[in-house]
């Protein structure tokens, strides 16, 4: 099943993506095209292949809190080369731009 431009312009509204008409009929193809290789794959037989639940076991195990020693804001600003705003109790970052 295609997808169309309409579709993916419904899509692209409810996501706040501004599209324009050639990009949502570009977008609709490269769509389609994934969703036929899926459906491709379900074609694949597996029987006999164990599934590996994508690498979790389904237990997630959970260690007790337990409080214990905390660096002082002090120590933590001379980690930090001095970015560290101590009233804040935040690091502070050099910006990347400018």
């Amino acid at each position: 099943m295609p997808i169309d431009a309409k579709d993916t312009l419904a899509l692209a509204d409810m996501l706040r993506i501004k599209l324009s008409d050639s990009e949502a009929a570009r977008f609709s193809e490269d769509m389609s095209s994934v969703l036929d290789y899926v459906r491709l794959l379900d074609r694949v037989d597996v029987t006999g292949v164990e599934s590996m639940g994508a690498g979790y076991s389904g237990y997630a195990e959970l260690r007790e809190d337990v409080i214990g020693e905390s660096f002082s804001a002090e120590d933590l600003e001379l980690l930090s080369d001095g970015r560290y705003d101590v009233q804040r109790e935040a690091f502070v970052t050099k910006p990347i731009f400018g």
